[in-house]
């Protein structure tokens, strides 16, 4: 089953790939698939809230079907802190939903296939997400988690929760006028908590649980065992980093890493007497990471390309030059696959040796200044030949 995430350019690029990276971490039948920059399809209105106002989900009937309004250009959303009385653009759902179903249009998206549109840009009911009634197009609000949790300098986890149960809600209702029936009003740590006061939510996330209710609804709609194993595991691991993000783990002390250039092996020797073993070239990626403490962004690794191809030749063994430079230019390329899938499977590896906890320090992701880098400290690196 094919996921694709699109994003309106409010939500910045560097979290949006982070929330891909994440859920494509997530091995399973869900395939999460990136997609390009869009604007929302309609003109909007403006309403000033004040902090309960803005803390609130207002409750809708999912039977009514609203009116499609007319193409506005947008302006660009910058998310702040929020002071109150704050004035905002709102808009109808039905504009996110339009916007999907123009992307579906352009390039052609199976009917099966779900869409998901990523935006900071606020909704009339002040909703964390929705579905319109195909249940195959979806919204997910990006922006103001900070103000619901404080701890939270990036909305990775909340994000990536909305959009994994939002799946679910999709294969658990064969309707969506249904779902009303199943929420809960009184949260009970349950994926399908209504969450009036917004900051309920962090219950549920905390929990990853879904209610007993919650999951007949699951079995009689016969959702498939693969798909709700992939989701449960999404959850536990979002609990895990929400659970952590409250306090500070004292033993998770950085441990020193050994890497063999000639076993193209990383060990960290606090942690594990296990191995990674990596490809030449996701070595030659991460030694030219480790060289750049300061960070590296995803679009400007082709800038890089001769000290890449000097650690990829090293590594490799091969001979043939034009073969090397034509796999080092294939990984460099932003607009490509390659680089993308290459830090996918470093994380993966990293991650099977450590776990994803210890893993943080180590592994090539996104930092505070727009770029990619390793956190760990270079006096704890050792290299072997």
């Amino acid at each position: 089953m094919k996921i694709h995430l699109i994003r309106t350019e409010d939500f910045p690029e560097a979290q949006y790939h982070e929330v891909l990276q994440f859920l494509q971490d997530q091995v399973g039948m869900l395939q999460f698939i990136e997609g390009p920059v869009v604007e929302i399809c309609s003109n909007y209105t403006y309403h000033t809230f004040e902090e309960d106002d803005f803390n609130q989900q207002n409750m809708v009937n999912l039977n009514l079907k609203e009116k499609s309004m007319e193409r506005k250009n947008e302006s660009r959303f910058y998310y702040k802190i929020p002071e109150f009385p704050l004035k905002k653009k709102i808009y109808n759902w039905e504009s996110f939903f339009k916007t999907c179903r123009i992307f579906r249009g352009a390039f052609q998206i199976a009917d099966e296939d779900f869409v998901f549109l990523l935006t900071n840009a606020m909704n009339k009911e002040n909703w964390f997400g929705s579905t319109d009634e195909s249940m195959r197009n979806f919204f997910v609000h990006t922006a103001d988690w900070p103000f619901f949790f404080k701890m939270l300098n990036k909305p990775t986890f909340p994000i990536s929760y909305e959009i994994v149960v939002w799946i679910l809600r999709a294969l658990m209702f064969k309707q969506r006028e249904t779902i009303p029936d199943y929420v809960h009003e009184q949260p009970l740590g349950c994926i399908n908590d209504f969450c009036r006061d917004k900051q309920q939510i962090i219950l549920k996330m905390r929990t990853g649980d879904i209610c007993m209710e919650c999951m007949e609804q699951i079995e009689n709609n016969d959702v498939p065992p693969p798909i709700l194993r992939q989701i449960q595991n999404v959850l536990n691991d979002i609990r895990q980093n929400m659970l952590f993000s409250r306090t500070k783990n004292v033993f998770l002390v950085e441990s020193p890493l050994l890497i063999s250039k000639q076993k193209r092996t990383l060990q960290f020797l606090d942690y594990s007497p296990v191995k990674a073993k990596l490809t030449p070239k996701e070595l030659a990626l991460y030694l030219l990471y480790l060289n750049h403490p300061q960070g590296i962004a995803l679009n400007c690794v082709t800038d890089h390309q001769e000290e890449l191809l000097t650690y990829y030749r090293e590594i490799s063994g091969q001979i043939d030059l034009q073969r090397m430079r034509a796999t080092i230019a294939l990984l460099s390329n932003y607009g490509d696959q390659e680089l993308s899938v290459t830090l996918s499977r470093i994380r993966k590896k990293i991650k099977g040796v450590i776990g994803a906890e210890f893993a943080k320090k180590y592994l090539i992701n996104p930092l505070p200044n727009e770029t990619h880098g390793i956190l760990i400290q270079r006096e704890k690196v050792q290299i072997e030949n």
